[in-house]
């Protein structure tokens, strides 16, 4: 396997940690290091020959030639350029394939040959690539979006799609013959079609076609292994849910987080728990019907978590579909932009896809349409729920969708709740008092005892307390304390 060389180049004071994270993308990251040896300035040993004549060597050497320009231009040599631009125009001699990424700065602030090369490779007529970044993350997901493409313009990557290739490393044994036939139950129930008669390795390899035959042998495709398998993230580590709660409305303080690994059900099943647990459920008595209001229709969290699944990019290996939860906001991110010819602001109606089998498996369960109804659905979800549209955005090379809450105004969604979520408290089997009781506790806050409900009412204390009791029989309410000290709350 060919190793191509990159060359990193910038100026080693001001930008000595973005050089640091780019080496850090070639060396480390799974894909990339049996591809690229990458270089650094600070590479270098102790060698007789002059500093210059070895980096200048090294460029020259080099396929690509990684270029970071920010705001200084570096100390000036006899030829009157600095050691950057000296490399740039060694790789522009070299014919190199030359990437670009420039610090974003107000432009003032840079240093006037600074301005002059970017000048120069922005005329379009150069044909130069280059980026702007606001930071080190956004720089390390531009360089990566810009190395698969090399790699794909090289020819280095098998033409079939992620998730119709076979799995390395895993066999046919690694399927869950459990899982499947709890694929079936859940399609059949879905579709409203019986079970079908057929054997898990025919619906596998014949109906759905997520198993093929190699050497002799059955071997599960990607896809087969993120629906089927146990612990898919073994073998596919990108393809776990991380989770997160945090306090406020920033990412600085995390109050709960969780990364959810198995097969995409399974993680469904474990996000919608996390989900409920650190997002509110308020409850108001609405013309003797108790509604319960969940802070955001899950249904609308589910199916952009599930278009993150399905759409994403796997050859991401160093990234995951992320979940943030925020006082105000609830944010849904995966990796890799949307694909050529798709517009951010004209998503609804517009289908495109780069893992075409996951999103049939998806449909076979009726948790996608074939279509790219998903946009749609989200804004509808929301719309019904009395919430703004969900905001789609690219942040870097990762695709987001944000959907804003209600915040302190949770009440004021009543009337959009499905009857589903409400309780006729009369059918119930509550009389007119108690369910007055239960309206100031719920909308009002307040704290009722048997002398109070007395007071309010003009009942005994037989009575009083065989209504409160019947509360907390109906599950409406709780008591804490014994005695005369017995407290009552909504519950």
């Amino acid at each position: 396997m060919r190793q191509y060389r990159i060359f990193v180049s910038g100026v080693q004071g001001e930008l000595r940690e973005e050089r640091l994270s780019v080496k850090e993308i070639i060396t480390q990251d799974v894909l990339f290091k049996q591809y690229f040896e990458g270089f650094l300035f600070e590479d270098l040993s102790a060698k007789s020959k002059s500093a210059e004549k070895v980096y200048l060597d090294e460029v020259s050497k080099s396929d690509i030639l990684i270029l970071l320009l920010g705001k200084d231009y570096g100390n000036i040599g006899t030829d009157g350029l600095s050691a950057t631009e000296r490399e740039f125009r060694k790789a522009v001699e070299k014919k190199s394939k030359i990437l670009v990424y420039i610090k974003k700065m107000n432009n003032s602030e840079r240093d006037q040959k600074v301005k002059n090369l970017i000048e120069e490779i922005k005329d379009p007529k150069s044909g130069y690539i280059y980026k702007t970044f606001n930071d080190i993350t956004d720089l390390k997901d531009w360089v990566r979006n810009s190395l698969v493409d090399f790699l794909d313009e090289e020819n280095v990557f098998i033409k079939d799609p992620f998730d119709s290739l076979i799995s390395k490393n895993a066999t046919y044994n690694d399927i869950s013959e459990d899982l499947v036939i709890d694929f079936l139950r859940n399609r059949a129930i879905k579709q409203n079609v019986e079970v079908p008669i057929i054997s898990v390795k025919d619906f596998l390899v014949k109906t759905i076609k997520v198993v093929k035959e190699e050497d002799g042998l059955l071997k599960p495709t990607h896809t087969a292994m993120l629906f089927f398998c146990d612990n898919p993230q073994e073998f596919i580590p990108q393809s776990s849910l991380k989770m997160a709660r945090f306090r406020g409305n920033t990412r600085i303080e995390f109050l709960d987080s969780r990364e959810i690994f198995g097969p995409f059900y399974k993680m469904l099943d474990e996000m919608e728990i996390f989900f409920k647990r650190n997002t509110r459920l308020a409850s108001k008595i609405v013309e003797f019907k108790r509604v319960d209001i969940p802070e955001y229709p899950f249904e609308a969290i589910r199916e952009a978590v599930v278009n993150a699944l399905a759409h994403r990019d796997y050859l991401r290996e160093g990234a995951n579909v992320q979940i943030d939860i925020f006082d105000d906001r609830i944010e849904v991110t995966s990796p890799g932009g949307l694909l050529p010819g798709l517009n951010i602001k004209k998503l609804e109606g517009s289908h495109e896809t780069r893992n075409t089998k996951i999103c049939e498996i998806f449909h076979e369960t009726k948790d996608m349409e074939r279509f790219g109804t998903g946009v749609r659905k989200m804004k509808t979800y929301m719309a019904n729920h009395g919430l703004k549209s969900p905001e789609f955005s690219e942040p870097g090379d990762f695709f987001r969708v944000t959907f804003y809450g209600p915040q302190d105004k949770i009440l004021d969604l009543v009337p959009s709740i499905p009857e589903e979520r409400q309780t006729d408290l009369k059918k119930l089997g509550l009389n007119e008092r108690q369910i007055e009781a239960l309206r100031m506790m719920l909308n009002e806050g307040k704290v009722m005892t048997n002398r109070e409900y007395r007071k309010l009412f003009s009942v005994t204390n037989k009575t009083a307390s065989t209504d409160l009791n019947g509360l907390v029989k109906f599950e409406m309410a709780k008591c804490e304390g014994s005695g005369r000290n017995v407290r009552y709350f909504a519950k």
